[in-house]
C-alpha cells in the first residue's frame, strides 16, 4: 500500500509539472501573440527597422542553439543521477523535480520571446508563429516524463539510503 501512495505522489508531482509547463510555454506565448496583434493594432512595428531579416536569422539560430542547450541540459544535469549531490541540501524530491522543471520551461519559453521581441521590431506575423512553434516543439520534446521522475526518484532514495 505504501508502494501505491508513492506512485500516486510522484503522479501528482508529474501533473503539477505538466501544468506549470503548459501554463509557461502554452499560455504565456498565447498571451505574448495577442499582445503583439494589439500593438501592432496601435501602431507598434508597422515600419519595419532596417536589417530584420538578418536579426530573424540570428534569432533562429540562436532558438535552434538553444534545443540542444536544452538537450543538454536536461540529460547531463537536471533528470540524471548526477542531481544525487542536490539530496544534500535537504531538499524535496518535490523541490528537486520542481525546481528542474521549471529551468526546462523558461528556457523553452525564451524562442516566444525572441520572436515578440522581432515581431515588435516589425517583423511579419507568420514569423513570430515560427517561434512560437519552436516553443511549443521545445515543451513537447523536453517535458519531464514520468519515466524519467521514476528513475531518477529510485536514484535519490538509493543514495538517501546510504546514510
Amino acid at each position: 500500500m505504501e508502494h501505491l501512495s508513492k506512485n500516486l505522489d510522484l503522479d501528482q508531482i508529474h501533473t503539477k509539472l505538466l501544468n506549470l509547463g503548459l501554463l509557461l510555454d502554452v499560455f504565456i506565448p498565447a498571451i505574448l501573440f495577442s499582445l503583439a496583434l494589439f500593438l501592432r493594432s496601435q501602431g507598434v512595428g508597422v515600419k519595419p527597422v532596417e536589417g530584420l531579416d538578418i536579426l530573424l536569422w540570428v534569432l533562429l539560430a540562436v532558438s535552434a542553439g538553444e534545443i540542444l542547450a536544452i538537450y543538454l541540459i536536461k540529460k547531463k544535469i537536471l533528470f540524471s543521477r548526477n542531481i544525487l549531490k542536490v539530496k544534500k541540501e535537504n531538499m524535496s524530491v518535490e523541490q528537486i523535480f520542481f525546481r528542474s522543471g521549471l529551468i526546462l520551461f523558461s528556457l523553452s519559453l525564451s524562442p516566444a520571446i525572441y520572436g515578440f521581441i522581432y515581431f515588435l521590431l516589425g517583423g511579419m506575423k507568420e514569423r513570430f508563429v515560427i517561434f512560437i512553434g519552436i516553443t511549443l516543439l521545445c515543451f513537447l520534446l523536453f517535458k519531464p516524463k514520468l519515466e524519467e521522475m521514476k528513475y531518477m526518484k529510485e536514484g535519490l532514495s538509493d543514495f538517501s539510503d546510504g546514510y
